[in-house]
């Protein structure tokens, strides 16, 4: 697995995303970078995984231990970002992007 770029934009989408205040957001970054981080796993990378496997594409060994940190990463986020809130069915995903 590779280390994590520098020019990774993280950020959060979906319905309840603006919700989030850009303090907490900031903090659930940090957590999912940790984690990519202790993994050595690029999150570009690993968002590449998830998506050729939402697409029914054979993984991998490497592509799906990829997904698995990037599950862990995404649950630890939203777990930070959402923490307090009465509901847990909101629609907020992780998103990462290569810097332009």
């Amino acid at each position: 697995m590779t280390t994590a770029n520098e020019q990774t934009v993280f950020s959060f989408e979906g319905k309840h995303a603006e919700m989030i205040s850009p303090d907490i957001a900031a903090e659930g970054i940090r957590i999912a970078k940790e984690i990519f981080a202790r993994n050595e796993a690029d999150p570009l990378a690993c968002a590449a995984a998830v998506e050729k496997m939402e697409s029914d594409e054979l993984l991998t060994r490497e592509e799906a231990l990829l997904c698995l940190v990037w599950d862990e990463a995404e649950e630890a986020a939203f777990k930070k970002v959402t923490l307090g809130w009465l509901s847990r069915d909101v629609d907020i995903k992780l998103k990462v992007a290569a810097d332009a």
